[in-house]
């Protein structure tokens, strides 16, 4: 989950950093990795608002196989395919796992409730319980061996799984998926021979992952996701891959983007200005509005500006620093206390708000103070304050005591707004204290509260920066509250001395207790089970049948808190340790930790593979595959292209200056405007040709050889954009020498000359003129096809159209039913009044498309507003009403209603309007009318008879063929 709000922030403030992924437009990438839980909930539940919604494993397996294979070759990776499942993860994201399985669990429970409260009746099998996709149940060693098998039956039988080194970080591997990323590209970055220019691209749903791409600080690191819709109504989510919108969001751009955002402190600051070091303070701002690990801060919500006001406040702050906060993942202390106490002025900025509507309400109700005890509070600093008052005016001199009343009243006058500063200070305090009471459930709010409230989390910000930029720094370690405390609570932290220990991590099924609720128990295996439901349990109230939920600021119901109890470690190991004994070994096997895979072909060894599911997936009978071992060197040449373009660089002089300006700035709105990029100073422009191709060339000794093509137009293109030194694949194909191997007998040839420009050849024997280079051709010379008089005689073939009363009349219906069912209808199961679920199946002929502006030549046609339709349409039409007549007549008596229900329209006891839906939708996706193209109602397209008619004429043209040479 990440960080709620943070990619929908991030694509609005950046609106070009989101690129729509389409075919040819693909960049090329090294490495691809997966972070697969988002991949695995997608194909497993859907629609989770759906209760009648039902799926076997094996589809599971079919779509996630189906999934794996979309993404690989829509990215085709070059060196590396990375596959991260999510293991037992640290003990400080199982708060956050434990909160999301507990919700899940009531929620569905909720809804099935109230589904059968309705009268739905609901599949007899099993719901599928999305809690199974934690390590160590069943079904996640199932998939883990399904995974093995899918991946060694695309390296023995697809060849663009062959030349790459593919990983599978299974479920037993321990850690988040998308850290287990992290720490194999740190680990890859360290070898001596890393290349620092690798292109990575990570698919993941989790907003956090651009703060994970970013520790990394390569150049080259691009995410993958689907595309995601703010606002309006959920959309259910698309399974099949390939209708899908895919977006692809460059981290480099982001760096630009980031760079651009904080340039304004780079002429006001003392130490060097780092990109890289700013990079790594903005993800550390990035932690403070909350995430898997930490609360939000009090009243700092992203849908509210928290990231501008972070973002202001650092570029206010970071010139008086004298340096970073984050130093690669470790905190600079004093920085921070800095940063926070700077920013702990939106804390009495928000009270202010406050204050100002309890000061109203004082005037309202006559109370001045709208929060009681900080009424007595306040009272009693008043009484202290006047006693003092007192004892100072004993003291003063007769003199200064006979003074008239006329010269007090200034001084009291002037004394009254320090009183308001004193209130408002009271009531502040008081506020924080209120929060923490009611929030946290502490009597009383004592400065060593607030100062473990501090160090806590200091200590989390720390784990959390260590976890992002090096690993886990402690397994065991989690923040201990449900609530941040206020900035302005965050004090005198610099001396703070933050220690872990490392630990390790659960074993699989002490995870599985430590966040599965009860309703899910079934998930562990059953000497563990009466643990989370039998009263004498030592940890039962670990496992409450109902919870409180706090939105805390928050507006989607997703977004609470959910408040359970923090399992105590200890205690959760000690009730588990004397119910060990009961584990059957298949279950030993299953609660242990493994390391990640590494697969690769190998031409020279083959076995068979067996499958893991016989009956559904079939066997590898020739495997290919090795485990463990280095990767091959590839076979790939390079061409590192000697051959350099015409060029001309020019130093722009004094006289030159005006042009050179406004050069200048149309080349920087064009990157700007067109491609998000801000070139800043240009001193040197390259005027260069683009590349256009290549083109064979034959030299005097007789040999072949490729030509590069120029533009010939001479473009500009600023110094700083240029890249060089660029290594290219190259294109030619090695074999080809002479032209007998450019032209050999019996291949195609098409003439690019006059007289008989395009025209299509075979290449003869030419060996007798190969020596003069030339070579034999025979073309053959089409003659043009005579089609005036076809022009002129086309009305007689045209299909002939009729508007809707027409065929109406002709059919004994109404205009109505003509329009209806040549579009969409739509029959829902069960009733208008008890409805089955959210499916509907659409029983229209659909050969019009009015939102579309589309029609189905032959068929439909769209003339001004009215449409038209063909005698094809009345036969068919004809054929529906006599196979359905009673669906007609519901609809003609029903003509107000967008949906029909089956036990409407067939509401007889012995009616089975299921069976009916399913025979209709059956007979029109078996009829030739459902694989009909459909076109464009603004396209004017001729009608098959012309068409055929065309055929014909070409067919009757003499083909005279002509033999010629051609040097």
């Amino acid at each position: 989950m990440g960080v709620p709000k943070f990619y929908r922030w991030i694509s609005e403030r950046y609106p070009c950093l989101s690129q729509v992924l389409k075919e040819h437009q693909i960049p090329e990438f090294d490495n691809l990795y997966l972070d697969m839980n988002g991949i695995i909930h997608q194909c497993s539940h859907p629609n989770d608002d759906d209760v009648h919604f039902r799926i076997s494993e094996d589809k599971i397996f079919a779509n996630i196989f189906h999934y794996l294979e979309v993404l690989f070759r829509i990215i085709k990776p070059r060196k590396v395919f990375f596959m991260a499942v999510d293991g037992v993860a640290p003990r400080a994201k199982m708060n956050q796992q434990r909160g999301r399985r507990f919700r899940s669990a009531k929620e569905a429970e909720e809804k099935i409730k109230k589904a059968l409260e309705k009268g739905e009746t609901l599949p007899t099998e099993a719901r599928f319980d999305s809690n199974c996709i934690t390590p160590g149940t069943e079904f996640m060693a199932r998939l883990n061996e399904h995974l093995k098998y899918f991946v060694n039956m695309k390296i023995s039988t697809d060849k663009s799984w062959q030349g790459i080194t593919v990983y599978l970080s299974g479920h037993e591997t321990p850690g988040e998926g998308e850290h287990k990323i992290m720490e194999f590209i740190r680990s890859e970055k360290a070898k001596p021979h890393h290349d620092p220019n690798t292109r990575h691209c990570l698919y993941g749903l989790d907003a956090d992952l651009i703060m994970l791409g970013l520790t990394s600080h390569e150049a080259h690191f691009a995410l993958l996701r689907e595309e995601v819709r703010f606002g309006g109504k959920k959309a259910q989510r698309v399974c099949a891959p390939e209708e899908t919108t895919f977006h692809l969001l460059h981290l480099s751009l982001m760096r630009e983007y980031i760079d651009y955002e904080f340039s304004p402190v780079k002429d006001k600051i003392s130490f060097e200005y780092d990109i890289e070091r700013i990079i790594d303070d903005w993800i550390l701002m990035g932690f403070l509005v909350g995430n898997d690990f930490i609360p939000h801060l009090p009243h700092l919500h992203i849908n509210h500006d928290a990231l501008p006001l972070l973002y202001r406040t650092y570029m206010a702050i970071l010139p008086e620093l004298g340096g970073y906060i984050n130093e690669n993942g470790h905190l600079n202390l004093e920085r921070f206390e800095k940063y926070l106490t700077r920013l702990s002025d939106f804390d009495r900025e928000h009270f202010s708000e406050v204050f100002v509507d309890l000061k109203w309400f004082e005037s309202k109700v006559g109370n001045k103070y709208l929060n009681e005890a900080a009424g007595i509070a306040a009272e009693e600093a008043r009484k202290n304050k006047q006693k003092k008052q007192k004892a100072q005016e004993n003291s003063i001199s007769l003199a200064a005591l006979e003074k008239n009343e006329g010269e007090v009243t200034p001084k009291t006058t002037l004394e009254d707004e320090p009183e308001d500063d004193d209130l408002f200070e009271t009531e502040f305090r008081q506020y924080k204290r209120t929060y923490y009471m009611t929030k946290m459930g502490v009597e009383v709010v004592s400065d060593a509260f607030l100062a473990d409230q501090a160090e806590c989390y200091v200590q989390a910000i720390q784990w959390i920066l260590h976890y992002y930029y090096h690993g886990v720094q402690s397994w065991s370690w989690y923040y201990p509250y449900h609530y941040a405390p206020y900035l302005s609570d965050i004090h005198n932290i610099s001396e703070f001395k933050i220690k872990f220990e490392l630990g390790k991590p659960f074993m699989p099924f002490e995870q599985l207790l430590a966040v599965l609720p009860a309703a899910s128990k079934d998930l562990l295996p059953k000497c563990y089970q009466h643990l989370m439901t039998s009263q004498d349990s030592p940890i039962i109230e670990y496992y409450p049948p109902d919870f409180k939920t706090d939105l805390n600021g928050k507006q989607q119901e997703w977004e609470a808190v959910v408040l359970i109890p923090f399992i105590d470690e200890k205690r959760l190991l000690q009730a588990m340790e004397s119910c060990n004994k009961g584990l059957k070994e298949e279950e030993k096997r299953r609660n242990t930790h493994s390391a990640c895979l590494m697969y690769w072909y190998d031409k020279d060894a083959e076995f068979q593979y067996l499958s893991p599911w016989p009956e559904k997936f079939p066997a590898i009978e020739r495997c290919h595959t090795r485990f463990y071992l280095e990767e091959p060197h590839g076979t790939q040449k390079l061409y590192m292209g000697n051959a350099v373009p015409p060029t001309k660089v020019a130093y722009v002089g004094d006289k030159e200056q005006s042009m050179w300006i406004k050069e200048v700035q149309g080349i920087s709105e064009q990157y700007q405007r067109r491609k998000g990029i801000f070139i800043h100073e240009t001193s040197v422009v390259v005027y260069a040709q683009l590349l256009t191709g290549n083109r064979y060339q034959l030299n005097q000794n007789g040999e072949v050889y490729l030509e590069k093509q120029w533009s010939k137009q001479v473009l500009p293109f600023v110094y700083q954009t240029v890249v060089k030194d660029i290594k290219a694949f190259d294109s030619r194909f090695s074999n080809i020498r002479t032209l007998d191997d450019l032209f050999p007998p019996g291949s195609t040839a098409f003439m690019l000359g006059s007289p008989y420009y395009g025209c299509m050849g075979e290449v003869h024997d030419s060996h007798d003129v190969i020596p003069e280079g030339r070579i034999r051709v025979v073309f053959n010379i089409p003659c043009e096809p005579q089609l005036d008089t076809l022009i002129q005689n086309q009305h007689k073939y045209s299909v002939k159209y009729n508007p809707a009363y027409i065929l109406a009349s002709r059919l004994g219906v109404s205009g109505y039913l003509v329009s209806r069912f040549t579009g969409s209808i739509f029959i829902g199961r069960g009733s208008k009044k008890n409805p089955h679920g959210d499916h509907k199946a659409n029983v229209g002929l659909n050969l019009k498309f009015n939102k579309k502006n589309e029609e189905v030549p032959g068929y439909t046609k769209k003339v001004g507003n009215e449409w038209m339709y063909s005698s094809a349409v009345e036969q068919l039409l004809a054929e529906y009403l006599e196979r359905v007549p009673e669906l007609f007549n519901y609809v003609a008596k029903n003509s107000q209603e967008d949906i029909c229900y089956e036990d409407d329209i067939w509401p007889g006891e012995d009616e089975n309007g299921a069976e009916k839906v399913q025979e209709i939708v059956a007979w029109l996706k078996a009829h030739p009318v459902s694989a009909l193209s459909r076109s464009s109602c603004d396209l004017q397209i001729l009608d098959a008879a012309i068409v055929e008619k065309i055929e014909e004429e070409v067919e009757k043209c003499k083909v005279c063929s002509l033999v010629c040479e051609q040097g």
